[in-house]
This record gives C-alpha cells, sequence and structure tokens, in this order.
C-alpha cells in the first residue's frame, strides 16, 4: 500500500477494496468512519465539557495545519480531526483548557509540521502530544468509559483491517509481546485491565497508524512485540498496563524505534539477496 502525499498524482489503486487512490483526504474519511463511535462515547459521557474540549482541539489542529499549508504553498488536508479526536478522547476530561492548547500545539508543531505534515513525520502528532500532557502536567489518567469504549473501537478497527490501514501483524504482534511479557514479569492482567478501554483504543489508533509504525512485514511483527512489551514495562511503575499512560508512552517509544526497525529488515533482506546470488 502507497500512501499519496497532499498534491501528488494518483498513483496506486486500492485493488480488491475500493477504487480510488489513497490520497491523505480519503484516508482522513476513512479514519473519521473508524472514530465516530468512539468519539459519540465520549460526548454522551461528557456531555458540554466534551463538546468543548473536541471543539477546541478541532479549532487548533486544522488552524496550524492551515497556516503550514499556506505557508509552504501546499493543499490543505483534513487528516487534523482525526489527531483532534484521538487526543481528546484519551486526554482526562477535567484537564484545564490552557494545557490542553499548550499539548496540542507542541504535539502538532513539533511532532508533525515541522517534519512537513501527514505522511511526513514518523511521530504520531496525537501521540506525541498526549505525551506531553501526563509528562509536563501530571494530569492523572483515567479509562475513559471502560468496556463501552472497547465495543466503540471493534466496528472501526475491522474497517480499517479491511481497507489495510491498520497491520493485522502489528496487533498480533502487540498481542505476543503483550501477554510473553506479562508472563515472564510474573503479573498477568486481571480482567479488569483486559477490558481497559484505554488500552484497546490506544493500541488500534496509536500503536498502529500506518505513518508511525513499522511497514516492513517483519518489521510489523518485531514493532508490536516492541509495544507489547513497552505497555507492560511501563505499566508496573504506573497506574497498570491498561493505563492511558502505559500505551502513549508505549506507542511514542515504539514510533522512534520503527525507522530502525524497518531499516534493520530491509538490509537483513539486502544481504540475503546478494548471498543467495553470489
Amino acid at each position: 500500500m502507497k500512501i499519496l502525499h497532499p498534491g501528488a498524482a494518483p498513483e496506486h489503486p486500492l485493488g480488491p477494496h475500493i477504487r480510488g487512490t489513497w490520497d491523505a483526504n480519503r484516508i482522513a474519511a476513512i479514519s473519521l468512519l473508524a472514530l465516530i463511535l468512539p468519539t459519540s462515547l465520549f460526548l454522551f459521557e461528557n456531555g458540554l465539557v466534551g463538546i468543548t474540549n473536541i471543539a477546541l482541539a478541532v479549532i487548533l489542529v486544522m488552524g496550524w495545519q492551515l497556516l503550514f499549508a499556506i505557508l509552504r504553498h501546499r493543499a490543505f488536508t483534513w487528516d487534523g480531526v482525526g489527531t483532534a479526536l484521538i487526543f481528546t478522547i484519551l486526554a482526562p476530561p477535567s484537564t484545564p483548557l490552557w494545557q490542553l492548547i499548550f499539548a496540542i500545539t507542541f504535539g502538532v508543531v513539533l511532532g508533525e509540521q515541522i517534519f512537513g505534515g501527514r505522511g511526513r513525520s514518523f511521530v504520531n502528532p496525537a501521540t506525541l502530544a498526549l505525551a506531553f500532557l501526563f509528562f509536563s502536567f501530571h494530569e492523572p489518567a483515567s479509562d475513559p468509559a471502560g468496556i463501552n469504549l472497547i465495543a466503540a473501537v471493534v466496528p472501526g478497527a475491522i474497517l480499517l483491517l479491511r481497507l489495510r490501514l491498520l497491520s493485522w501483524r502489528t496487533l498480533v504482534g502487540i498481542s505476543l509481546g503483550l501477554f510473553g511479557a506479562a508472563m515472564l514479569a510474573r503479573s498477568a492482567f486481571d480482567r479488569e485491565q483486559l477490558l481497559s478501554g484505554s488500552l484497546i483504543f490506544g493500541l488500534v489508533f496509536l500503536a498502529c497508524d500506518p505513518i508511525s509504525s513499522a511497514s516492513t512485514n517483519l518489521g510489523r511483527w518485531l514493532y508490536g512485540a516492541l509495544i507489547g512489551t513497552l505497555v507492560v514495562v511501563l505499566g508496573q511503575t504506573g497506574a497498570g498496563p491498561g493505563s492511558v499512560n502505559a500505551v502513549v508512552f508505549a506507542a511514542l517509544l515504539g514510533s522512534i524505534f520503527a525507522p530502525l526497525i524497518d531499516h534493520t529488515v530491509v538490509t537483513l533482506n539486502a544481504h540475503k539477496r546478494r548471498k543467495r546470488h553470489g
């Protein structure tokens, strides 16, 4: 699968799934479809506070995207709406608005726009914004909506898997790393941690982000295993493996290592081909 940057000419058909090309706005539309149920649940649970936080996040993210699009003379895209929704759903609803503004600005500008925008950075801006929020302001993270959020995430995850915007190899790798690390640490998850809404939502929309995760097949297995292991390791020092903090920082560290993982896999494959052909 090849993702086209804004303004690029259509090159790669979607194949047997749907006709068209993987341009930025089409991917943004599909991602928003996957986020409809989690967003609706968030609004139902938080009412006016939820509406205010989402409105602020969307306006701020899209404002930064518009500014950088004008400065770079590039086409404006709508992928920032997904970033705003993911950030707001995982951020504590009671977070002061000024902290949300600082965190979103940090994540979008330093995590994405300075690299050229969506598809050119290696860190998910929502992940970086949440990490900044939890690290800088020590916001007490809570599990948003629990089992209800999992039920809302599943249809979107199936859609993303069907359209290959979410890698099953990454998901399986995460599961293997998660349970393998728990067994080695002798700290098997209890039912409450396994049914953590923040864990499932964060793994699907942060750790499995196709831009910030590994892109080679073997790399996806290794990247997923690394994420799952980090969730357990980081959870031992915080609120537990199913906490928002553990998922966010595991996704952040995993995305930093993803380019190295892919580079190593490509180098090994090239070495095997050279050896095979003498």
